[in-house]
């Protein structure tokens, strides 16, 4: 796919009410932490995000908000934005965390503090 410079958008969907903080709007760190995939028994490979605001959560049943961050973001943290499919990409290299608890969440608190809130439906969720 397309070499993506380090000022493109990613947008990535909100699917938990707690990673964004109802008073200050801030996101949780818990945002950018792989997820353990109970039936394929083991993390997932990467974060997935859109190039497209709309698009990220477009087969979510339901989505709380949007993250907005930028490729160059995540490359100074020693990761990188994989373009796996037309809009779609995935933040890849990120630290298990299972294995690698201490990495995993400075990266995750890290990326959390360079997010913006794109989109708040905090109080009324987006739903299919």
């Amino acid at each position: 796919m397309n070499k993506l410079t380090d000022d493109t958008l990613l947008y990535r969907a909100i699917t938990k009410k707690t990673w964004i903080d109802p008073d200050t709007k801030k996101i949780d760190a818990q945002a950018f932490i792989l997820r353990f995939l109970r039936k394929k028994e083991r993390f997932e490979q990467g974060l997935s995000c859109d190039l497209i605001p709309e698009n990220c959560y477009q087969y979510l049943n339901k989505c709380f908000g949007i993250i907005q961050l930028s490729v160059g973001d995540v490359r100074a943290l020693g990761l990188d934005v994989d373009n796996d499919h037309h809009t779609h990409v995935n933040i890849i290299n990120l630290p298990n965390p299972d294995s690698q608890k201490k990495e995993s969440k400075y990266i995750a608190n890290e990326l959390a503090k360079k997010a913006k809130l794109y989109q708040d439906w905090l109080d009324k969720p987006y739903k299919k």
